[in-house]
């Protein structure tokens, strides 16, 4: 199954027109399409002293694998969490936003990969929604159905509050 996802994945990076490439830890990563941040420096915006058991880089390629699967189906969180090597988080999605420090929010530009993506509790029941960015203004979530990849503008963009790095404030 995790084999189907994969190439589920790769046929939907070939079909796209876009190539993204995700920088293992020890190589150096692809600037993203803003020209500003990339998977690397996305984890050295976090505080100082503050990490996730799995770097951006390693949380979007676990993401990719699961693309496909269906679970965690209404608990985006839960999937992001698992995404970034954690066993849990907070207790909903838009207050890895609003319990964060101002400095890391971003409400501009495409969000680079291994970004988290954030939506306000306007959505989801009012817990929000959180997923993580590929890069290329599409993220890998769970909703409703298997994991996927989703286009990031035109996903509830009334509600959409920005990115930010993987900072879980735990």
């Amino acid at each position: 199954m995790r084999l189907l996802a994969a190439v589920v994945a790769l046929f939907t990076f070939a079909g796209s027109g876009t190539a993204v490439v995700i920088a293992g830890a020890d190589e150096a990563p692809a600037a993203w399409p803003g020209g500003a941040v990339s998977d690397v420096e996305v984890d050295q915006l976090l505080p100082k002293g503050y990490g996730n058991p799995r770097s951006s880089a390693a949380a979007v390629r676990w993401a990719l694998t699961q693309v496909g699967v269906q679970r965690d189906s209404g608990f985006c969180l839960r999937f992001v969490d698992l995404a970034f090597g954690r066993t849990s988080g907070p207790a909903s999605a838009h207050l890895v936003w609003t319990q964060s420090p101002e400095r890391l929010h971003h409400t501009d530009g495409v969000p680079p990969a291994g970004a988290v993506v954030v939506w306000s509790s306007a959505i989801g029941d009012g817990h929000g929604h959180i997923a993580v960015s590929l890069g290329d203004g599409r993220m890998v979530s769970t909703t409703d159905a298997a994991v996927s990849i989703l286009p990031i503008k035109g996903f509830a963009d009334d509600a959409y509050l920005g990115w930010m790095p993987p900072y879980f404030y735990m």
